[in-house]
């Protein structure tokens, strides 16, 4: 049984939530309300329960009914006849149910319970990935993994006990829910459920909810075999959609590494932990855990030695200021946050990882204004640079300040600079990978392109891959032919991400700013078309060495086939599909270009127009599968590649 205060929220944006609306009069639905209730099996057995305590009973009027609870299901007894009391205001709630000790009788006994102290929880802010949210649902695919999670309960380990629910439902029955308590589950402090892809069901809306309860009594004398207590609660609820036709969003990839973090960040002072468990593959062997920031540059210290690693731009929070560079950093003795490249990263210790972890200390009690904007991160690695390329690094807390540095991945999509037309790049990110393709010329003008795919860093915003070239696999006609593996290494390309749609490329060629290619009407904001397939790349199974990347935007679709001519050399067509009332067909005309730019060399613009090769014929049957009729007939089924 218990007696609680809640604060009721709704969430209906990313890493917000609001309080309940008021509605006049304030009898349901409101942000704030007082619940008794008795939980068990067989509740309709007993008579029913009875409350009683400081009430203000005239205020209630009739409806308090003696505190007699009513039966809200055959395993539980409500106060208010099943319904809960609300109230529009903290002291609308207080005059009504004032802080004392309640005494509930059930079963002829008597169980008090104080509630006192208004130690209401912080809110919990429901985090979801695989999907996006619109007009004020989160909508999912439910052929791709839904995973929610809450932020730190930041009071968990405070009071008598503490306690954290998290679920997911519909259609009268729970899809997936977790409870824990801090006297039994003292980390982490907060908490997260996987949905995995076909729980949900195309057309249905489910509900999310989270509640954090700090526990100020537990009445151990009371009913024996149930809890008996008085809690202040912040509860969460946010919605679901399913819906198949949905291609947009990020589809879910678990953490790099499990991690539970604790702050505590005031305009005055920032402390925060972190507990990491190591990977599986990872414990055993020796290496080096590394705390350290991307911070504005303006907050830094300056260093000597190698040039600071930039990985973006900051975001003003007005608005309106000029965003500067945000720089990889790491904390001095003095509290200070200073420059540094990836290998001049210093160590929080080095040896042996083991199965138990490691406690991060990340912030202790630096002065708030020395990391104003700054994010920070925990990783581990063989050395700061291995640690940074291979991505194994997680953010944990990001300080509020005038210029945030909060890293995020590109978009996938079609990217370019504007100044070098006739070459491009298309982009895939799943938030922890990248698979990127560069499409030119060789020396000799024909067309050639490089692939380089692998984990990202820095929350997705920075990615250092091999670039990799192909030859003697299946032509545009040909019969299948396996290319010559492994691959010639051209050399290495880093791509860091200012934001989703901006970034810079460092390669052979150079360093070259690069930027999303818009082509439809609207661009990358556009509103996807119905029944338009997933961005990415596309793959048969049985054409191993060749792809397709393809591109909607509002309709208007953009695609790259990367395969091989008949000499064996690598080669690459384009085609695009004005827009039609029909996004499941695709139907347009194979373009090949030469004479362009190279790798290393200097602006060229390629030879147009350029030479038709082919009709190119798509019949997509959904967002993820799609049959290919190839230039003289030859049809093959393609299918959306997960990597």
């Amino acid at each position: 049984m218990a007696v609680s205060k809640d604060k009721a929220y709704n969430q209906v944006v990313a890493g917000a939530v609001q309080p309940w609306a008021a509605p006049s009069p304030c009898n349901f639905g409101c942000p704030l309300r007082f619940a008794a209730y008795v939980i068990g099996g067989d509740m309709a057995l007993l008579p029913a329960p009875v409350l009683s305590g400081p009430v203000n009973t005239g205020a209630i009027g009739s409806a308090w009914n003696g505190g007699v609870m009513g039966l809200a299901g055959p395993n539980e007894w409500r106060l208010g006849n099943g319904n809960w009391d609300y109230n529009a205001t903290q002291a609308g709630l207080d005059a009504v149910f004032p802080n004392g000790t309640y005494t509930v009788k059930v079963a002829g006994k008597d169980v008090a319970l104080s509630l006192a102290g208004d130690a209401y929880p912080n809110a919990p802010v429901l985090t979801f990935s695989g999907g996006a949210w619109i007009d004020g649902a989160y909508v999912i695919n439910p052929t791709r993994t839904l995973i929610v999670s809450t932020n730190a309960f930041d009071g968990y380990g405070a009071h008598r006990d503490g306690r954290i629910n998290l679920y997911v439902g519909g259609s009268g029955a729970n899809v997936a829910g977790v409870v824990q308590y801090h006297s039994s589950s003292p980390s982490p402090n907060q908490s997260s459920v996987t949905i995995p892809p076909g729980t949900l069901v195309d057309g249905r809306e489910y509900y999310a909810g989270a509640s954090f309860a700090a526990i100020v009594d537990d009445n151990a004398s009371g009913v024996s075999g149930a809890q008996n207590v008085a809690e202040y609660r912040a509860i969460t609820n946010a919605r679901i959609r399913a819906d198949a036709s949905f291609t947009g969003g990020t589809p879910s990839t678990p953490p790099v590494f499990p991690m539970t973090v604790r702050t505590n960040i005031t305009p005055a002072a920032a402390s925060a932990s972190a507990d990491i468990q190591f990977r599986p593959q990872d414990v055993g062997t020796s290496g080096s855990v590394y705390a350290f920031a991307v911070a504005p540059q303006g907050v830094l210290k300056a260093a000597g030695g190698e040039a600071p690693l930039v990985v973006r731009k900051s975001v003003p929070a007005n608005g309106k200021d000029t965003p500067v560079a945000c720089v990889l950093a790491q904390l001095n003795a003095s509290g200070q946050l200073q420059a540094v490249s990836a290998s001049q990263l210093q160590a929080y210790v080095t040896g042996v990882l083991s199965a138990q972890g490691q406690a991060v200390t990340i912030l202790d009690n630096v002065p708030t204004t020395n990391v104003a904007g700054a994010t920070f991160y925990v990783g581990y690695g063989t050395s700061g640079e291995a640690m940074i390329n291979s991505g194994v690094n997680r953010s944990a807390v990001t300080v509020p300040g005038t210029q945030t540095c909060q890293p995020q991945p590109p978009q996938t999509g079609w990217w370019w600079n504007a100044a070098e037309d006739g070459r491009g790049y298309t982009i895939e990110s799943t938030g922890s990978k990248i698979f990127f393709a560069a499409y030119l010329y060789d020396i000799s003008g024909r067309s050639t392109w490089y692939i380089a795919a692998g984990p990202t860093s820095l929350d997705g915003s920075l990615f250092v891959g091999n670039l990799e070239s192909y030859s003697n696999g299946q032509t545009l006609t040909g019969a299948f032919r396996s290319p010559v593996r492994p691959p010639v290494l051209n050399g290495q390309v880093t791509l860091a991400f200012n934001d989703s749609t901006h970034g810079t490329m460092v390669w052979p060629g150079g360093t070259v700013p690069i930027t999303r290619m818009e082509f439809g009407v609207g661009g990358v904001n556009a509103v996807p078309q119905a029944n338009q397939p997933e961005n990415g790349w596309w793959l048969s199974g049985l054409d191993d060495g060749r792809g397709f990347f393809i591109e909607w935007q509002a309709g208007v679709a953009f695609m790259a086939g990367f395969m091989y001519d008949d000499t064996g050399a690598p080669v690459w067509y384009i085609a695009a599909k004005p827009r039609t009332d029909n996004a499941q067909a695709f139907s347009s005309n194979w373009e090949k270009y030469v004479n362009g730019q190279t790798l290393t060399g200097a602006y060229r613009p390629p030879t147009r127009p350029p030479t038709l090769t082919g009709a190119a014929t798509i019949q997509f049957q959904g967002a993820e599968t799609a049959i290919m009729t190839m230039p003289g007939g030859r049809q093959v089924n393609l299918s959306r590649y997960r990597f």
